[in-house]
């Protein structure tokens, strides 16, 4: 131990003499106090490495003041306490407090070198684990800190996403469009969205980005532009042949940015186009899981139609369906995150039961939501989200 500065606390002078002459010959610098608040007000001065501590006849460790024994603890000295007559409880609250060794006299000087020895390996020990200490506190301080910038940007993300979500349902000639989110605590991979163009055309969509976390939110916010974009380049150059046809060659477009971009991301679709007009019911689906689902009086059902994710095949192409939207129906649209909510040990019995739960409710979304509980989910792993198309004659 380098620090070789011994503070003794004895009120008996003639044998904290010879305790002090001893410890010399070891090469101990010692200095000799009577009483404990002498001792505390040399310690920051003095610096010592050991402490001994000389309790007299009748002095127990436990009239110790823990002020005491706590600030000898916060400075790193190692403890011996010298004990006369101890009990057996008098031994285990030295140790409680934090004493390294305890010495009854009469000792030899060999039993008190060695007591000093004991406790300079202890020196070293605590300073070891000191330094320790001091390097995870550091840590855990340095990771605290990048917990909070990750949190702070993973709430500005989200944020993002929910502000490119429609702000409030969409009504247009007898239909109407609505969502419901219950967002989980990361950045998620869905998306929705749905506009009326002229007045005429009902546009929605429904998508699910591989993955989780900032890169698949920024796919989400990506498409969410593209989409926007086509959308406001129909409307200006008034394309009613292309409106006419939609969402006709929007899956192939959608997939050919993902591949030029090289995202290592891929996307489960769907998205409808509704001429409220005629009430021609164009859609396509894209691998979405579970797949679309009409409600009516008197069933549930998925709808058919089937294809490849986007951004996974170059030339991959996705067919279009075509049917009527009956009255008094509805449209559900619903995440893989709803899925694992719902009971079942299947994929298939999971669905089976989703279709259970949506028969015969009214075409209306809240109703559809109650229906499906979405009420009750007060914390998911991953966000749950339903789009609803509902026609009311």
């Amino acid at each position: 131990m380098e620090n070789k500065r011994a503070l003794l606390i004895s009120a008996d002078g003639r044998e904290s003499a010879v305790w002090a002459a001893l410890l010399a010959t070891d090469d101990w610098s010692v200095e000799t106090v009577e009483r404990r608040g002498q001792a505390l007000a040399r310690i920051p001065e003095f610096l010592p490495s050991l402490l001994l501590l000389d309790l007299q006849i009748g002095e127990v460790p436990e009239n110790v003041e823990e002020s005491f024994a706590q600030r000898c603890r916060d400075s790193g000295l190692a403890a011996i306490v010298i004990l006369r007559d101890p009990s057996p409880r008098d031994v285990a609250v030295s140790f409680r407090r934090g004493a390294i060794d305890v010495l009854i006299p009469p000792f030899t000087p060999a039993e008190l070198l060695a007591a000093v020895d004991r406790a300079g390996n202890f020196k070293d020990l605590y300073q070891e684990n000191m330094d320790y200490r001091r390097q995870l506190e550091r840590a855990n301080r340095e990771l605290r800190e990048s917990f909070n910038v990750l949190r702070m940007d993973q709430l500005a993300g989200r944020q993002v996403q929910l502000d490119i979500l429609p702000r409030e349902p969409l009504r247009c000639r007898g239909y109407s469009v609505a969502h419901s989110i219950v967002p989980s605590l990361y950045l998620s991979g869905d998306f929705v969205g749905y506009n009326a163009v002229f007045d005429r055309y009902v546009l929605f969509y429904f998508g699910d980005v591989s993955g989780h976390g900032a890169s698949s939110a920024f796919v989400t916010v990506m498409l969410a532009f593209l989409l926007r974009q086509l959308r406001r380049r129909h409307t200006v150059e008034k394309d009613f042949a292309a409106l006419a046809r939609a969402p006709e060659g929007l899956a192939e477009h959608l997939n050919r940015q993902m591949l030029a971009m090289d995202l290592d991301k891929h996307l489960t679709f769907f998205s409808g186009a509704i001429d409220a007009e005629t009430g021609r019911f164009r859609y396509v689906v894209s691998a979405l899981s579970p797949p679309p689902i009409l409600v009516t009086k008197t069933a549930a059902g998925f709808l058919p139609g089937k294809g490849k994710p986007l951004g996974l095949f170059k030339d991959a192409s996705w067919e279009i369906q075509e049917r009527d939207f009956p009255p008094n129906s509805a449209l559900v649209v619903v995440s893989d995150g709803l899925m694992e909510r719902i009971d079942g040990t299947t994929n298939v019995a999971r669905e089976s039961r989703l279709l259970e739960l949506l028969t015969g409710v009214p075409p209306e979304h809240e109703r559809i939501c109650d229906a499906l509980g979405l009420n009750l989910i007060k914390e998911a792993p991953d966000d749950v989200s339903v789009l609803t198309v509902t026609h009311n004659a």
